[in-house]
């Protein structure tokens, strides 16, 4: 407000009531300024490069908002982005299912929209094993040793967890494939990656490993009739967008209408393309939300929240 007024001095008022009398009269301030994309990479300027043109973009169709520019903010991790998210510092976050989750637990940011990525709209992880292993059932897994992906993988690590916590294994993070097991629980280790995780199943460094459904089929290769899935989870969204909770909620309404309408021209076409092959947003169904606040309560007892 100081911007734009100056206190006008009315006789036989003083300056400060002068001042609220203008400021009533006017009407509030547009948003003006950059709108900020949020991502989680430990690679700053890879992520920066991939995200740009998706961000220019949306500027570029938010300047009747007073959107200027769209700058990009690399978080290290999904605590760090939702510090953002709560001290606006970001505007807008992208990532798969469970960091969104978390992000939102830690920050009241809000779902927006489901991305499609690579032409994928929904996604599920599979717990497998080799044929030849003495491994048929998850009942199996116990005393044994499983690979996972990393701790905020959402079907490289949460959705497993959350099918064998609803079994009822008890699972134990381990340091080295090496640790032992104790007979009632189920290990597991971090490989980093996918093909890390088939690796270690095909060499039998560990009995099982989990990751999405897509991901199986690529890093199987021509070994996926040695293999055999134990156990499939719920599908989720391939990725969320989320809005930080207190945007106003015009400029919300009008971010919604451009990314779902993107894959509508041409430019936008590519400027999706670009962005990962992402072929385009659109709305988040009841199921798709159902499943989303399923998460949601495991969510709390992985953060620890009673």
């Amino acid at each position: 407000m100081s911007r734009l007024l100056k206190m006008i001095p009315l006789r036989g008022w003083p300056a400060a009531f002068a001042f609220v009398a203008v400021a009533l009269l006017l009407p509030p301030l547009a948003w003006a300024g950059p709108i900020f994309i949020g991502s989680v990479n430990d690679e700053a300027a890879a992520e920066i490069k991939r995200f740009l043109p998706f961000a220019n973009y949306l500027a570029k169709e938010l300047q009747s908002e007073g959107i200027d520019q769209g700058k990009i903010v690399i978080a290290k991790n999904v605590s760090d982005m939702a510090t953002f998210l709560r001290e606006g510092k970001v505007d807008i976050y992208i990532d798969s299912a469970f960091p969104s989750v978390v992000a939102g637990r830690l920050s009241g940011s809000k779902f927006l929209l489901r991305r499609w990525r690579r032409g994928i709209a929904e996604y599920h992880s599979v717990i497998f094993a080799r044929k030849d292993a003495e491994i048929n059932s998850l009942e199996d897994l116990k005393g044994k040793m499983i690979a996972l992906e990393e701790p905020y993988s959402s079907t490289g690590y949460f959705l497993p967890k959350v099918v064998l916590a609803q079994k009822g294994f008890k699972l134990a993070p381990k340091t080295d494939v090496s640790d032992s097991v104790a007979p009632g629980e189920v290990g597991y280790v971090f490989s980093l990656d996918d093909e890390n995780t088939m690796l270690w199943v095909l060499r039998k460094k560990v009995v099982a490993g989990a990751m999405d459904n897509q991901s199986y089929a690529k890093e199987a290769k021509g070994n996926l009739p040695s293999l055999k899935v134990l156990e499939q989870s719920f599908s989720i969204p391939r990725q969320i967008v989320n809005y930080r909770s207190d945007l106003p909620p015009k400029l919300v309404a009008r971010i919604k209408k451009v990314l779902i309408t993107m894959n509508q021209s041409e430019e936008g076409k590519k400027v999706l393309k670009r962005f990962d092959n992402t072929t385009k947003f659109d709305e988040l169904t009841d199921q798709a939300m159902a499943r989303l606040l399923k998460l949601s309560k495991h969510v709390e007892a992985e953060l620890g929240v009673q």
